[in-house]
């Protein structure tokens, strides 16, 4: 009986020490930038099934009652890189940062790269804008000038005739396939 009286007084100590001082559970919020540290609104954010937010348009978004732990945070919207992170809820307060480029970011990214003649970088930036609409004519096109200065004209051709076979009517890539024929031609004739 003795010890069952110092147990209960030991666990509601405990308890009482916990309610205060600690917790299973709390709010996440966060913040969700672009490269250009510009807020991204309306971007899906989720936790796991259970916590869902959307950002507001100040880039900020709130999960309630998020049980401490790791998990898995994504964000999603349409034109921009979708994201995917382990994160370790752990405090109470926490703040999530998460930057996701837009489709013109990374293009952007890929067109600084092809002037630096940093070929490797400018198709790791096109393949992520792949990712996020394999039908943009300016990737496509980005593409092919990769391929052109890397001198493979085959593969150049067929990312152009892909354009075109999407609807393209941009003469630039009329010419630009035109002068790809011409160089294959005086390949052949080497």
């Amino acid at each position: 009986m003795k010890w069952a009286v110092i147990f209960s007084i030991a666990l509601m100590a405990i308890s009482c020490k916990t309610a205060e001082f600690g917790f299973k559970a709390t709010d996440l919020n966060g913040m969700v930038y672009d490269f250009s540290n510009k807020p991204v609104a309306n971007c899906e954010i989720s936790l796991g099934e259970k916590h869902n937010s959307v950002t507001d348009i100040n880039g900020r978004f709130s999960l309630p009652k998020v049980p401490l732990g790791t998990h898995i945070i994504t964000g999603f919207k349409k034109a921009f890189e979708s994201y995917s992170e382990e994160i370790i809820v752990k405090d109470k307060g926490q703040i999530v940062y998460i930057r996701i480029p837009s489709l013109n970011q990374l293009l952007n990214l890929a067109d600084e790269a092809l002037s630096a003649n940093d070929f490797v970088i400018a198709e790791e930036m096109l393949e992520r804008t792949y990712q996020i609409d394999q039908n943009n004519m300016e990737m496509l096109f980005y593409y092919a000038a990769v391929k052109f200065r890397q001198r493979e004209y085959d593969n150049a051709q067929r990312i152009l005739e892909s354009a075109r076979d999407l609807g393209s009517r941009d003469v630039y890539i009329d010419k630009f396939l035109a002068k790809l024929k011409e160089l294959r031609n005086a390949q052949q004739e080497d």
